[in-house]
């Protein structure tokens, strides 16, 4: 007997309903027929569905499988003693140019080598996260290195980067797209590059991923009703952090927040304690301030093509990096972040 087609209606019930949809418009980019759209940070059908499957088989909450993306990007798949993936190095950095330092998160060093890679014509576009004047978060496609400056820095709330990568395909003609996601965002890049229903224009355009070490992520709608019970209006805000347990928002060089993370954990997306993954571990280069000094970030290759990449950027002048030993406490800090992550959210589900 013939399985019936697993279409738009089976992640509804799957992963839509159950608040389990991370939000990353894996299923909305690869829709041949572009009825999906994003509404309420979920993907809402507003055509025919044609029952094609295409958009359950990119969705990195369904089948997922890390042995086979791990075969695809390594040809072997991870020992017992590398809990967090498999890498080629751990470094610690920050970006050369002080304008980047300055607006960007910590090091700045997804900014830097998004930069080189555009720079180098190594990628013709990078989809990053933006923001638009209430703070919402949106993918946004950059094709200058002069711009990537503009959308610098973490936004906490769930942008779909994967329909960015769709719109740099379709409408800038771009075929070498860089993309920044966190944990959840690269799973599903992985994901249409493995599955065998993968939409292959996707799957082949996305030449760079550059992952952001994340513990969760917040509801926009829920967040920002809590700003406002707290007077601030979110177009005022030029820049949020997390820092030491603490919840961190400024417009410009005032502070206009700082709150423990436990006291806005009830806004934290059902979708993030689900998810046991701290580093990004598909990833080409994973990024984050755990284990470093402020200022600087810690840098994981995990991909041959990451890590030349990094090596390449230090050597023209994007990056100051400095290599760490494999045993010594930057990485041991990352590896009990990942570990809290993963014991926590396994006693959640």
């Amino acid at each position: 007997m013939l399985e019936k087609p697993r279409q738009f209606g089976n992640l509804m019930t799957q992963v839509i309903r159950t608040d389990a949809c991370s939000f990353c418009g894996a299923c909305i980019a690869s829709c041949p027929l572009n009825v999906l759209w994003p509404a309420n940070e979920k993907p809402t059908m507003i055509g025919t569905c044609i029952m094609c499957e295409i958009c359950y088989y990119q969705c990195p909450n369904i089948e997922f499988s890390k042995d086979d993306v791990e075969s695809f990007m390594y040809g072997r798949i991870r020992r017992a003693d590398e809990p967090i993936g498999i890498t080629q190095g751990v470094f610690t950095g920050r970006a050369i140019r002080t304008d980047i330092q300055g607006k960007a998160q910590d090091g700045g060093v997804v900014t830097a080598l998004l930069a080189y890679a555009l720079d180098k014509k190594l990628i013709d576009a990078a989809v990053v996260a933006g923001r638009d004047s209430k703070w919402i978060a949106k993918p946004v496609v950059v094709t200058k290195s002069a711009d990537l400056v503009k959308y610098a820095g973490t936004k906490y709330t769930p942008s779909p980067t994967l329909i960015g990568v769709r719109s740099a395909i379709d409408e800038y003609a771009k075929s070498k797209v860089g993309m920044v996601g966190t944990p959840c965002q690269i799973r599903a890049a992985r994901r249409i590059q493995t599955s065998p229903m993968g939409n292959r224009r996707l799957a082949q355009a996305m030449s760079l991923t550059i992952g952001l070490f994340c513990m969760e992520s917040y509801g926009y709608d829920r967040l920002v009703a809590y700003l406002a019970a707290k007077g601030i209006d979110p177009s005022t805000i030029t820049k949020v952090d997390i820092k030491k347990g603490s919840f961190i928002a400024w417009s410009e060089d005032k502070e206009l927040l700082h709150v423990p993370l436990k006291e806005i954990d009830e806004y934290v997306r059902t979708s993030c304690k689900e998810c046991d993954d701290f580093t990004a571990e598909f990833a080409d280069i994973s990024v984050g301030a755990i284990g470093s000094a402020d200022g600087n970030s810690t840098i994981i290759a995990r991909t041959e093509k990451g890590l030349q990449l990094l090596k390449d950027a230090a050597k023209e002048g994007y990056l100051e990096l400095r290599e760490l030993k494999p045993d010594g406490k930057t990485i041991q800090k990352v590896l009990s972040m990942a570990q809290i992550k993963r014991v926590k959210n396994a006693v959640k589900s």
